[in-house]
């Protein structure tokens, strides 16, 4: 689905973003790409989708080149992004049109677009907002916005930034909740975080370390062996107790849970 080649990235000023990056994303996975800050997680989210251009290397987005300028259009409507900051994202007056933008720029019929525009909003539960003004909503509701004005473009990808950062725990449950579920429906999903907990959804783990990756493999497998907080996590209770439960050889470190559920179900079953 997404293949990286050797890229290297280096800013105006002539920082090094990137260094020599290899990276496969097959269609259907879930990867979690996590490191500290400055590493490049979301360095590399953004040469997915063509929002940067590699400085040496290539990005092939279904057997797209990024830095094809004629195909650039069809690579966004392939992965679309969802950022941190969902303000910069807004172009409409009322929630309709800023989701309703997506589809309209495809040159869709306005059929097809009503449909779309409903589908999304009902899909992030936002349907009875479509006439608000985006920004007089909540942070939660504004990204649940930026979210639908992405799933309305029908992508295959989705690649997200940190999207939860800012957001209190039952709306970030409700958005992961919705990631959740896309990726059970086919969608493919690339997600930048810096929440250790939050890597119970993905299937494969990326961590990156002064624009490189380091690690890459089943989350589980990655924790148990490496201590999260040298790759930027503050290391929840739940986590740690369960490594020191595995270090003990009281669970196995091959499903160590990474969530108070998951936990809670791993002690049930020893008893």
């Amino acid at each position: 689905m997404i293949r990286i080649n050797n890229l290297t990235f280096r800013y105006p000023d002539g920082t090094l973003a990137l260094d020599s990056v290899d990276l496969n994303i097959h269609k259907g996975e879930f990867v979690a790409i996590v490191g500290k800050n400055g590493c490049g997680k979301s360095t590399i989210l953004r040469h997915m989708n063509g929002l940067l251009l590699p400085t040496e290397g290539s990005v092939i987005v279904k057997g797209m080149d990024t830095s094809d300028t004629f195909s650039i259009l069809k690579i966004r409507h392939t992965a679309g992004m969802v950022f941190q900051d969902p303000g910069s994202q807004f172009i409409g007056m009322t929630v309709e049109e800023d989701v309703a933008f997506g589809p309209e720029n495809l040159a869709l019929p306005a059929e097809k677009i009503q449909f779309l525009v409903n589908r999304s909003l009902r899909g992030v539960g936002m349907l009875e907002h479509r006439n608000h003004t985006p920004r007089t909503l909540s942070g939660g509701q504004k990204q649940k916005v930026a979210f639908a004005s992405v799933l309305a473009m029908e992508p295959e990808v989705i690649l997200f930034d940190e999207v939860t950062s800012m957001l209190d725990s039952n709306t970030r449950k409700d958005i992961l909740d919705i990631i959740k579920k896309l990726h059970k429906n086919g969608t493919t999903v690339v997600y930048v975080t810096h929440r250790l907990e939050e890597l119970v959804y993905a299937d494969r783990l990326v961590v990156m370390d002064k624009g490189r990756i380091i690690h890459d493999g089943n989350p589980r497998a990655i924790l148990s062996k490496e201590n999260p907080v040298s790759f930027g996590f503050d290391l929840p209770p739940v986590i740690e107790l369960a490594r020191r439960l595995a270090d003990e050889n009281i669970i196995d470190s091959s499903l160590l849970p990474l969530s108070k559920e998951e936990l809670r179900e791993v002690l049930c079953q020893l008893m």
